[in-house]
């Protein structure tokens, strides 16, 4: 076990010492979705919308990225993996967005806390979630036909999971 962790310490280091090759598309990727996100905000799309979008797209984009990783050097790299890209891509993006949500949580300090959360981080967390449950709503509907796939049948659920939050979103706010 002590040589895996010496080997994934190699690896990080390695890969945090080439960032052309590792790095290269991030700044990029980030442009684009403030652009983008602007865009759509300025077009009157709500930044909850925004968010859910862009968590669905950047995580969507951390799994198909930890999957090019081929070597396991611990367990639940891919995830970690994942979740870095969709922390990278995400939180660039909520300073340029406007609007924010308070969580109150009683019972720390003497009269409590209240968190400010950016619209953009709570829309991109539930974009996030909509992705990692589309495989299993995918799955339901194949046993609901009784085993049978309808083509692109993946893609058709998550893209109509998305579709139902943010029209939702749009509605309601």
């Amino acid at each position: 076990m002590r040589r895996n962790t010496y080997y994934a310490l190699i690896a990080a280091a390695f890969g945090a010492g080439v960032p052309k090759l590792v790095l290269a598309h991030c700044p990029l990727c980030t442009a684009g979705a403030v652009a983008i996100g602007l865009g759509a905000y300025q077009l009157g799309v709500s930044s909850l919308s925004v968010g859910i979008a862009l968590g669905a797209a950047s995580l969507a984009l951390g799994m198909w990225m930890a999957k090019l990783i081929r070597v396991q050097y611990f367990r639940g790299q891919r995830l970690a993996i994942a979740f870095l890209v969709f922390a990278t891509t995400v939180a660039p993006v909520a300073p340029f967005l406007p609007g924010a949500r308070g969580l109150y949580l009683a019972g720390i300090g003497q009269y409590g806390t209240t968190l400010v959360i950016p619209n953009v981080l709570i829309g991109a967390v539930l974009g996030g979630l909509l992705v990692l449950a589309s495989p299993y709503a995918s799955r339901s509907l194949t046993s609901l036909r009784s085993g049978r796939h309808v083509p692109f049948q993946g893609v058709l659920v998550v893209i109509l999971l998305l579709f139902v939050s943010l029209v939702l979103v749009e509605v309601t706010t």
